[in-house]
């Protein structure tokens, strides 16, 4: 004789969750979608303009000097606040580079100002107000952002 399977086996497929668990999951996603929906409106947690939170900043220019060097001027004054001698400075170099390689993509020339932000919190921000492009120097490291921040300490006091 063959042993054929009941109709009616102890194993089912019938799998329909619970009704509870389906309305704690529905409750659940509709409060999320409220709490997010309220925070953003009241603006908790969220600003949407970094500028505001600016505390000090400084236009500044780069340029390659004729030894491989990089020079930090004043744009007003054209007088030098920094330079980094060849071979150093390579943070410096790479975010400038990549910064100028916009520019040069959007036909800006290297002469307006970069703008060096420090904010209330102590963060690094560089922008280049002509291409609307900025990088908070702090996500690459203390070490990296040190280097910037060389640039708000008066060269007579810096180390």
């Amino acid at each position: 004789m063959t042993d054929a399977p009941a109709a009616h086996a102890a194993h089912s497929h019938d799998l329909h969750p619970p009704r509870a668990l389906l309305l704690a999951v529905g409750a659940l996603v509709i409060f999320t979608l409220i709490g997010v929906g309220a925070s953003r409106l009241a603006g908790l947690g969220h600003t949407t303009d970094w500028r505001l939170l600016s505390a000090e900043s400084l236009p500044l220019t780069f340029e390659d000097g004729a030894d491989g060097g990089i020079l930090v001027r004043d744009p007003a004054s054209g007088a030098l606040v920094r330079e980094w001698a060849p071979e150093t400075g390579g943070f410096v170099r790479t975010a400038m580079r990549s910064l100028a390689l916009e520019r040069r993509q959007m036909g800006i020339g290297s002469g307006p100002a970069f703008v060096l932000h420090r904010t209330g919190n102590d963060k690094l921000i560089l922008e280049d107000p002509e291409t609307g492009k900025w990088v908070s120097l702090d996500a690459f490291g203390s070490d990296n952002a040190a280097e910037f921040a060389k640039l708000l300490v008066p060269a007579e006091t810096a180390p």
